[in-house]
């Protein structure tokens, strides 16, 4: 009899060891799913958002905070997961957008950081102002085509990998970015 009246307290004991390894399990894949795919959800919410850096940052951390409130909620691999934390980044960039739609158009607030380098004045003058017009034109494309831009040429997505993401076909996503491409080089030329 005393066997059936520990037994259920060795069981508590083991499901809530098993359950405490099970947490340190989802903190350490999630510690690596941070460490994987920070600098490619910080470029992602970068190029769509265009700057500034800490506002990017921001917008960062806080899809990774949103991302572990939700992480029972999640299914699938690794993969996945770096797609679900773009839907999450991308919701963010787009609710910020809209609380702070007042902001002037003028684009004084998309200058790109550039990393220190060495160069003249006027080298360094020049790559910053081809960075602030490159951030302006990108914003005169649609969300949309905007995001396929910064998925491939900044995030280095192949085609097929944003369609699947987007969930539309990869032929669409090519025509797409051709049409972006050739709207950003005619702005270009234009200034």
């Amino acid at each position: 009899m005393k066997d059936n009246i520990l037994a259920p307290s060795i069981v508590d004991r083991l499901a809530h060891l098993f359950g405490r390894r099970e947490a340190d399990q989802t903190r350490e894949s999630f510690a690596r799913l941070y460490d994987r795919a920070h600098l490619v959800v910080f470029r992602y919410i970068y190029g769509l958002s265009g700057g500034p850096v800490q506002d990017a940052e921001d917008l960062t951390a806080e899809t990774f905070l949103r991302a572990w409130r939700a992480r029972e909620r999640f299914t699938g691999d690794e993969e996945a997961a770096v797609g679900w934390l773009l839907q999450i980044a991308r919701r963010l960039v787009i609710d910020n957008y809209r609380r702070h739609r007042v902001r002037s158009d003028d684009g004084a607030d998309a200058l790109v950081e550039l990393p220190d380098r060495a160069g003249t004045p006027e080298e360094l003058a020049l790559a910053h102002e081809q960075a602030a017009l490159l951030g302006q034109l990108l914003h005169t494309l649609p969300v949309e085509q905007r995001e396929m831009v910064v998925l491939r040429y900044l995030l280095g997505w192949r085609v097929m990998e944003i369609a699947r993401h987007l969930g539309i076909p990869g032929n669409t996503v090519s025509v797409t970015l051709r049409r972006s491409l050739a709207k950003l080089r005619a702005g270009w030329k234009e200034k």
